[in-house]
């Protein structure tokens, strides 16, 4: 199931729109939750990218200080039909800053550098804040403003994006053949795409039966509630007014699971509709509890913070707001408007933010 065929929270939108008509229509700046210490042996890069990947960037990294993979490491991946900014390491030893101006090009830019004890790894992130033009609109930008309010307010379904799941939802189907044997892949990063791919996939066949439902969004005996802005989640006791009081705050959200192996950590009614419908996907489950991945939780739901807008024409408006990491943008703009199919196709390879 596409993204576009997930149950929307808000009625399917009205209005049509482009985004990703130019790079700078998509900028995302990542925030990590410390700030590097400025001693020790890894060089921290905060890197401006336009049309590249964070692979890519990585790969040009690797060659510049002539290091492998292991040593040059990122902690999200950020879309590259899109103008983002984001950190690197660089396993360098102690000693002066490198001299990185040779890599600055059209499409890449060091702009801060910092030294670092210890090296950044994958989620070291707290948010990422969006800027996003949609462009050509099919109706008054004014007839948004309504639906932003509410967006604003109560949050979106949490879906993962289309870009997790690859191009006609190639990634899907290659989890399965890596699951049943009849794919054989040594790249240890491509199997990971596959893999994340399975997992994702049953993630959004839970959320959006919960979005049906009208419990996306509240909690439904069994729940394990997840911290925003966190990974973590707890059970709780008994669901009482404080609880419910913290979900209406939206310091609590309803999770899904991330299906691996061990027992199921929800139970009661919740339990019951997760494996309802993640039976129906059987080789997918049985595949992920084979691999090894242990049973995780995730958000149903993804809050916007400081969302804000601006009508900069009669058919354009500009949408800013910040995620929490691992929630994606697109999932925010489809309760918005409809999102005409990008003309650059290989965006859809580019990782999620």
């Amino acid at each position: 199931m596409s993204l576009r065929n997930l149950a929307y929270a808000y009625s399917e939108p009205d209005i049509s729109a482009s985004y990703k008509v130019d790079n700078e229509d998509f900028q995302v700046k990542e925030i990590l939750n410390f700030e590097p210490d400025g001693d020790g042996d890894h060089l921290f890069l905060y890197v401006e990218k336009n049309g590249l990947t964070s692979q890519d960037v990585q790969k040009q990294l690797m060659q510049y200080f002539d290091l492998p993979a292991k040593d040059v490491s990122f902690s999200g991946m950020k879309d590259k039909q899109a103008l983002t900014q984001q950190w690197f390491s660089v396993k360098q030893g102690n000693g002066d800053l490198a001299v990185t101006n040779e890599l600055n090009s059209n499409q890449l830019t060091v702009q801060r550098s910092l030294k670092n004890k210890r090296k950044l790894k994958r989620g070291s992130h707290r948010t990422n804040q969006f800027a996003i033009r949609l462009r050509d609109l099919s109706g008054k930008p004014d007839a948004l403003i309504e639906r932003l309010n509410r967006i604003a307010l109560e949050g979106v379904p949490n879906y993962f994006g289309q870009q997790r799941f690859g191009r006609n939802e190639d990634n899907v189907t290659k989890a399965k053949q890596l699951f049943d044997g009849s794919l054989k892949i040594k790249d240890r990063y491509q199997r990971g795409i596959y893999i994340s791919a399975a997992r994702a996939y049953l993630f959004n066949q839970v959320l959006t039966r919960r979005v049906e439902t009208g419990a996306w969004n509240s909690y439904m005996p069994g729940d394990i509630m997840s911290l925003e802005g966190t990974s973590s989640s707890f059970k709780p006791i008994q669901w009482d007014q404080v609880l419910a009081d913290r979900l209406d705050k939206k310091d609590i959200h309803p999770s899904g699971p991330m299906w691996g192996s061990g027992e199921l950590l929800s139970d009661d009614l919740c339990a019951a509709l997760e494996m309802e419908v993640i039976n129906t996907e059987a080789d997918l489950k049985s595949g992920l509890e084979q691999i090894g991945l242990e049973q995780e939780r995730r958000a149903l739901r993804s809050m916007p913070r400081n969302l804000k807008y601006s009508i900069e024409d009669d058919s354009t408006i500009l949408v800013e707001f910040s995620l929490s990491k691992g929630a994606y943008a697109t999932s925010i703009l489809r309760e918005l408007v409809k999102l005409r199919p990008l003309e650059n196709k290989s965006a859809m390879s580019a990782g999620a933010v």
